[in-house]
């Protein structure tokens, strides 16, 4: 930068405007209005499916921002126990008529790919060196 953004004071330097400033840093990420959908959105492809549909990440995401679904939940944003619950206990996690859908499910990662292949094959490296 040309001219660097200074929030600290280079008269005097404390360390609780350090701590200040990352605390106010990780409020404004934790408070941004994309971090619900992002958060849902990655545990739903963990969880759940690698393709979820709109209506179900804002459930999700609604799940989040309130802190409660049926019941579960503190009542404070970021619930991570009623946000779990939801993505859980939706409708269309439990429903066994998308198991027949093609688009529905989750895609291995590349490495368990691989390491499924080796296995399935029967790999032994060679000479009694590892696999890295």
């Amino acid at each position: 930068f040309r001219n660097p953004p200074q929030f600290m004071s280079y008269a005097d330097p404390a360390s609780r405007d350090a701590a200040y400033e990352t605390e106010w840093v990780l409020d404004h990420l934790f408070y941004h209005k994309n971090t619900a959908p992002f958060v849902v959105h990655k545990l739903i492809q963990r969880l759940i499916t690698s393709n979820p549909s709109p209506r179900y990440q804002h459930a999700v995401s609604h799940a989040f921002i309130n802190g409660t679904y049926d019941g579960i939940g503190s009542a404070t944003y970021g619930d991570m126990a009623a946000t779990v619950a939801a993505v859980l206990l939706d409708r269309e996690a439990r429903s066994p008529i998308l198991d027949s859908d093609p688009s529905f499910g989750r895609l291995r990662e590349p490495l368990l790919m691989l390491i499924h292949l080796m296995r399935a094959m029967e790999f032994a490296p060679a000479a009694g060196l590892d696999v890295q």
